[in-house]
């Protein structure tokens, strides 16, 4: 690959990374600098407008557990409907891009820590919570799912928030099932485990069977569709790789375009 353009995605990718606050490193390998630059983007949480379902589960959940700040979740609800950041309510890991979120990659869904206080006037994100959020984001819809607390047994491999999704809203994951039964029929802790091991598998949640729910991961542990959206990147320069030469400043600015960050 032609060195200038690699040069010129490491400096667009640094410029925002520095002006985002976001902690990342330039990788030797410019096309793993893009699969985690792409990570980070789809992890992070769109600033729009969003209908808002809240599913039996979460609603029973807030009616049982009298230790909830249910006016924090009623703000998050309402900030979801608005178009507000609920970036800060997410883990400070969420802005390192060599950090990977299994739950996301694998089953499209983020948590949330269930506060509005910020340790210090300062700080972007707000204060951790022991019980956490499970919502499940598209470009126009937030599924809020249910809370759990932080320390749960497989709270991270839960298949409950699966069987949440198809109960209340089937039509939100239709595209992801299988339409086969998928063998072995994995338990909470084989998730965990072959998360854990950068396995790609199918699970089964009652008479259902869904794939790829988050887009998948990688054995490297990265979102499968940032790969994806990498390769875009290299066929589009692969495509006008004239143009670096003859107009330096146009090509930075269509590149630019083909990383989303306008």
């Amino acid at each position: 690959m032609n060195k200038e353009v690699e040069n010129l995605i490491n400096e667009i990718l640094s410029d925002f990374y520095l002006n985002t606050n976001v902690k990342y490193k330039i990788h030797n390998s410019v096309n793993l600098s893009l699969v985690r630059y792409f990570n980070f983007r789809l992890k992070y949480i769109a600033v729009v407008p969003r209908k808002i379902m809240i599913s039996k589960e979460l609603l029973k959940s807030i009616e049982n557990n009298k230790s909830l700040n249910i006016l924090f979740l009623i703000q998050i609800f309402n900030k979801a409907s608005k178009g507000l950041d609920l970036n800060p309510f997410q883990s400070k890991q969420s802005f390192n891009s060599n950090v990977h979120d299994s739950l996301f990659n694998d089953w499209g869904i983020h948590h949330l820590h269930i506060s509005h206080e910020k340790a210090t006037d300062q700080d972007f994100f707000n204060r951790r919570t022991g019980p956490l959020l499970f919502v499940r984001f598209t470009d126009d819809t937030a599924y809020f799912i249910d809370v759990k607390p932080h320390n749960n047994k497989n709270v991270w491999s839960n298949r409950d928030f699966i069987r949440i999704l198809k109960n209340n809203w089937p039509e939100s994951i239709e595209r992801f099932e299988a339409g086969f039964r998928i063998y072995p029929d994995l338990d909470d802790s084989d998730i965990g485990i072959l998360r854990n091991k950068g396995y790609l598998f199918g699970i089964n949640v009652d008479d259902k069977s869904y794939l790829l729910l988050g887009h998948g991961q990688a054995t490297s542990g990265d979102n499968m569709m940032a790969s994806r959206l990498a390769n875009n990147v290299w066929r589009w320069v692969g495509e006008h790789i004239e143009l670096i030469q003859n107009n330096k400043s146009l090509f930075k600015k269509k590149l630019i375009e083909q990383l989303y960050m306008n």
